[in-house]
């Protein structure tokens, strides 16, 4: 049997190269020649403003404190903004820090507007309103709707 594998084998290996094979070749002139590189465009005009304090719903910012602060935490954009929000809120829990960071700085640039009251929602107020979602237990809100 190990004859049969070998013999096969050779013959494989024997195999007629006396033809040209056909096999895919670039061309010369093609081959020095690198695709051109498209730049991405920017869109041109587009810059987001610096949020206003009636946007923000923070009037007057804080110096940080990072002791203040979970250990390792930054603040990022609006840094002095965000701590006095955190201070007015009485934050202190890490993941109630990065859920009102992340949603104060959201709509300090994109502010919610109520058609229906026909009032725009400071980014403040709606990150602290997500924050204290955040903190209710399920069952309690379960039960707010049904009561509702």
């Amino acid at each position: 049997m190990a004859n049969a594998l070998d013999n096969n084998v050779d013959t494989m290996n024997q195999m007629d190269t006396s033809e040209p094979h056909d096999t895919l070749k670039r061309k010369a002139s093609e081959a020095n020649q690198q695709p051109a590189k498209k730049a991405k465009e920017d869109p041109q005009g587009f810059t987001v403003p610096f949020p206003s304090a009636a946007t923000m719903g923070i009037h007057t910012p804080m110096d940080i404190d990072y002791l203040r602060l979970p250990k390792g935490f930054k603040l990022g954009d609006l840094a002095r903004e965000k701590f006095a929000g955190i201070v007015m809120a009485g934050l202190y829990d890490k993941y109630e820090i990065q859920i009102y960071c992340r949603l104060f700085e959201h709509f300090s640039y994109f502010p919610i507007y109520l058609f229906e009251q026909d009032v725009w929602v400071a980014a403040h107020d709606h990150a602290i309103q997500e924050v204290v979602r955040f903190r209710t237990p399920p069952s309690v809100m379960m039960a707010d709707t049904h009561r509702s």
